[in-house]
């Protein structure tokens, strides 16, 4: 009698193939995904490094330009920190931009009173705004619609600030306040008497910081190409014993 073969089908290398298979494939996208994220990481890295780098520069940088002065009395002593000059001049690209330049400085006075003293420190000081170069012509009458204009604040928090709104003597003449308590400078090349013998004071044992606050405004314009200002916003101590 003929029997009829009977085929046995056997897939444990059929099985033994998809495994290797299978997990060359997620071999492959292990790879890819750790790829992806070595790339990510190093991104993110060089992200935060130019990012801390450039904080580091611009506090460094602020540094060199200022200017600190320490005043000291057997009540206590005071730190005058003056940021910088200010120097700029209307560039093509801000013409293209249409954008009025607006420069800001903010110099500060940090008194800190002595314990030990029976009575409030007191230091007196000026605040002036020196105008050394101005290249907007002059204006007879002054205007809101000033080529270029400044206006004055001081805070004792650096958030909330209150604008100077009186008349400010200069060298030979004085400037009125105008709305939005801008002051027209066109032209002139004067010191600015923002302040005079202003006086911080402390009671014994306490801190006090008080900052005063320059925002000057250069309009924007074709005929103010390459014109400019240089000025420095500075607090002044004044021995006042």
């Amino acid at each position: 009698m003929n029997k009829k073969g009977t085929k046995i089908y056997d897939d444990k290398e059929d099985k033994t193939i998809k495994k290797v298979a299978h997990s060359r494939s997620q071999n492959y996208s292990n790879i890819i995904l750790l790829f992806i994220l070595i790339v990510l990481f190093g991104f993110t890295l060089y992200c935060t490094l130019v990012y801390v780098g450039g904080f580091y520069k611009e506090k460094e940088d602020l540094r060199k330009s200022s200017e600190i002065i320490e005043i000291k009395t057997n009540k206590g002593n005071a730190v005058i920190t003056n940021t910088g000059k200010i120097e700029r001049s209307i560039t093509g690209q801000d013409i293209i931009n249409r954008e009025n330049v607006v420069l800001e400085n903010v110099t500060s006075i940090e008194l800190n009173t002595n314990s030990s003293s029976d009575s409030d420190a007191k230091f007196y000081f000026d605040v002036k705004y020196n105008i050394k170069k101005n290249d907007f012509p002059y204006h007879i009458i002054a205007t809101n619609d000033s080529d270029i204009l400044v206006r004055f604040s001081y805070s004792f928090d650096n958030e909330n600030w209150t604008y100077v709104n009186n008349v400010i003597s200069t060298n030979d003449s004085t400037l009125n306040p105008m709305m939005g308590s801008y002051y027209d400078i066109a032209g002139l090349t004067t010191t600015l008497k923002v302040s005079t013998n202003h006086v911080i004071a402390g009671e014994p044992g306490t801190s006090k910081k008080m900052y005063w606050k320059s925002e000057t405004f250069m309009l924007t314009k074709d005929s103010n190409l390459d014109k400019g200002i240089e000025a420095e916003f500075k607090i002044e101590y004044k021995d006042n014993d």
